[in-house]
């Protein structure tokens, strides 16, 4: 049993850098994923809209409709 009163913090190999770095890294994962996403939405869009002779604007609204889903997709629940 350890009686010391006066107990430092150790920092095993994760640590709060450690911490920081994944939380960082699975970030920046799930943006390059939305992004990808997004953009291979707003593309389709585009060609849908250049066939049809749609104004190109409304491509993105095909981009931010995939981002949509995917965000929806991605998520465990309603409340999580």
């Amino acid at each position: 049993m350890n009686d010391d009163h006066e107990t430092k913090a150790e920092f095993h190999k994760g640590g709060v850098r450690g911490f920081f770095s994944s939380l960082f890294l699975g970030l920046a994962r799930d943006a390059i994923k939305f992004i990808i996403a997004f953009a291979v939405g707003t593309g389709a869009g585009a060609i849908a809209c250049w066939y049809y002779g749609v104004p190109l604007v409304f491509s993105l609204l095909g981009g931010i409709l995939v981002l949509a889903v995917a965000l929806a997709l991605t998520t465990d629940s309603l409340f999580s």
